[in-house]
């Protein structure tokens, strides 16, 4: 089997996007406090104090903390099989039992991060909170592991089940359930059905933009887990028309958020301006989930991220099996 260079055209998919590209006031701090976190596996309340800036310092440092979390289970169980990636993901639920009982030095050590992470996620929630955000993070936990399994018999799913799966895995929504804590927001108002749909959209815009610029990575690695790869092998279209196709999704979903936005009820002055927060919170996720691909190393080298800002152009390659 031999390989051959395939390329498809990026679109800049956030052109039109209200949301800019903004940087929060406290992330230089608390980037280098979650780094050091993460490098030595040890939360020290008094680091965090030094920095303190209340409840949005707070809300920022357990958003880096949840980010770490989630990339490091992604890392760890992307290269575990079904049995592997459920005994680790097992042994990760459980620190939601005990959060505060430090794991033995034989556990791995995603399972500490993990504890430690939680521990500063229950000092910005509310108690019905946090059995939401456990849910939350337990879904994600279980849809890793089923994805392992499926990668073991390189299954392809349709698209709308692909898409329920990803949404799981995708680990968006512990995410977002950071803003809900940010912003206060009443549990009725989170549930409310124009709630659901725009936290649905904001999440399904970071896949889709998330699946097309990953999709070099994951095509190397043998995962079908992806928007492309599902429209190239379900619907026999070529790359840049599965490029095509999810971008034009994308799009479709970026309408419905910004409409329904405009659609928008009003509960109260306080409520209303809790809601707006979280609306924006949400727009801006999604600008900066797109930043963070081109300007990391996570799906393109740096060589490859000034290409692409030259000519748009993205390079695979592709496995050609002869006939």
């Amino acid at each position: 089997m031999s390989l051959r260079l395939a390329t498809f055209q990026l679109s800049n998919l956030l052109k039109d996007w209200p949301w800019p590209r903004l940087r929060n006031p406290h992330s230089e701090e608390a980037a280098i406090a979650c780094t050091d976190w993460l490098k030595d596996s040890l939360l020290d309340p008094n680091d965090l104090e030094a920095a303190r800036r209340g409840y949005e310092f707070d809300s920022l440092i357990v958003a880096f903390h949840t980010l770490g979390v989630l990339f490091l289970t992604d890392d760890f169980t992307d290269v575990e099989n079904g049995s592997e990636a459920r005994s680790t993901n097992n042994i990760i639920a459980d620190i939601f039992v005990s959060p505060y009982q430090q794991r033995k030095k034989e556990d791995k050590y995603v399972a500490e991060v993990t504890r430690q992470y939680w521990v500063s996620a229950i000092g910005i929630s509310p108690w019905w909170q946090q059995e939401r955000g456990m849910r939350r993070f337990k879904e994600y936990l279980d849809a890793t592991a089923l994805e392992a399994s499926v990668r073991e018999i390189d299954y392809v799913r349709d698209f709308e089940d692909y898409l329920r799966m990803r949404r799981s895995t995708s680990g968006i929504l512990p995410s977002f359930w950071v803003i809900e804590c940010a912003q206060r927001l009443p549990e009725d108002i989170i549930k409310h059905e124009t709630i659901v749909t725009l936290t649905t959209c904001a999440m399904d815009l970071v896949i889709y933009d998330n699946d097309i610029c990953s999709y070099p990575k994951e095509h190397a690695a043998g995962s079908t887990h992806n928007t492309v790869a599902v429209a190239l092998h379900k619907f026999g279209l070529s790359l840049q028309e599965a490029v095509d196709w999810t971008t034009k999704r994308r799009q479709e979903v970026a309408r419905k958020f910004l409409t329904t936005r405009d659609e928008l009820p009003s509960w109260d002055k306080v409520l209303d301006k809790q809601v707006a927060g979280y609306i924006d919170a949400l727009g801006y996720w999604v600008r900066g989930n797109w930043e963070w691909v081109f300007e990391t190393t996570r799906y393109f080298t740096k060589e490859e991220r000034k290409r692409l800002q030259e000519t748009r152009v993205v390079e695979i390659q592709t496995k050609l099996v002869p006939s």
